[in-house]
């Protein structure tokens, strides 16, 4: 039985517990019922996520990726360097773990993006620092990815530990002949925010440790979470990881979808083709979006000059075509 089976099964005559709008308000919520859920088909789902990473430890997350991030810091307890551009929960974590966060100058390209974090970029500061641990973003928003495995060789070759924010590269494990390699082979702690690219609802998360951190991140996890989880995100994210499997070969279609639109319209390179960054001029980000908007099409962000989209197995022909209609339309605007 999975734990989405269980909650779909559960209707018993009277409901003496919480929460209390005793299913009148969504029927699935449910909270532990007499001793505790049944903890063992969670933690059934989260082997199968676990086979799915290559994960030596792998926990499912109801409070975002976020509090990935803040656990594994809480876990290290010890100064780190991290990106210039980093999720502010890195910084927010240093806080929680009153610990050092040293942020990197990562000077601004051509393209107006920070540079990404190299090997050596972090070397410098670690020898001019004495810190040996960094948090890193792999992906970036802008699906660029910086040199992971070199950037590991450094850190552990110092003795250090390497925790990856990889909220946007859930979906890097399924297809590894079209995605760059996943964070959880290269770092010893790693976020993935399950919502963002699988088809998990909003504020769900794995995170992904060696073994040698089980205990600690476990602990932390506990510290910083919740008694009372909702067991509907906990049924979501078993259900993303299977249908992830499922949904593999979709990749092929979006792949494919990818490769045209990038040669219709002017994009940022990068490496994941299921993130679109189209690139609209020199100021002409905020109007585009909003544009696109009117046309019935809303991206994940945009800055002074680009729009950014998020392809999923999720996204149909059909909608997928009122992407590029609706591109094309404001391009014409624009003019």
């Amino acid at each position: 039985m999975t734990v989405k089976e269980y909650i779909e099964s559960y209707s018993p005559r009277y409901r003496g517990h919480t929460p209390g709008h005793k299913g009148k308000l969504a029927p699935g919520d449910i909270t532990e019922i007499l001793d505790n859920f049944p903890g063992d088909l969670i933690r059934e789902a989260e082997k199968r996520a676990e086979a799915l990473y290559g994960a030596p430890h792998l926990r499912f997350l109801t409070n975002g990726s976020s509090i990935g991030i803040k656990a594994s810091v809480l876990a290290l307890g010890e100064d780190y360097i991290t990106d210039g551009y980093c999720h502010r929960a890195v910084t927010e974590a240093s806080r929680l773990a009153r610990v050092s966060c040293l942020k990197l100058n990562n000077p601004t390209a051509e393209n107006g993006l920070p540079e990404l974090t190299t090997a050596e970029m972090l070397k410098k500061a670690m020898e001019s620092s004495g810190i040996k641990n960094a948090v890193i973003q792999y992906p970036d928003y802008y699906g660029r990815t910086c040199d992971l495995e070199s950037i590991a060789s450094v850190v552990h070759g110092r003795g250090g530990t390497l925790i990856c924010d990889s909220a946007h590269g859930a979906h890097f494990a399924l297809r590894p002949d079209l995605f760059p390699t996943s964070a959880v082979a290269l770092s010893d702690m790693c976020n993935m925010s399950a919502h963002k690219t699988l088809g998990a609802m909003t504020q769900t998360a794995f995170l992904a440790c060696r073994r040698e951190w089980r205990e600690k991140i476990d602990e932390k996890l506990d510290d910083l979470g919740t008694t009372s989880p909702n067991y509907l995100l906990i049924a979501s994210l078993e259900s993303a990881v299977i249908e992830a499997q499922e949904k593999k070969s979709d990749y092929d279609r979006l792949k494919n979808f990818s490769d045209e639109l990038r040669a219709q319209f002017t994009c940022l390179e990068n490496d994941d083709f299921t993130r679109l960054v189209v690139d609209f001029g020199e100021g002409n980000g905020e109007r585009s979006a909003y544009l696109l908007k009117g046309y019935g099409v809303v991206c994940e962000k945009y800055d002074n000059r680009r729009v950014v989209f998020i392809l999923t197995p999720y996204d149909e022909g059909e909608e997928l075509k009122v992407l590029v209609s609706a591109i094309k339309k404001t391009i014409k605007d624009l003019k």
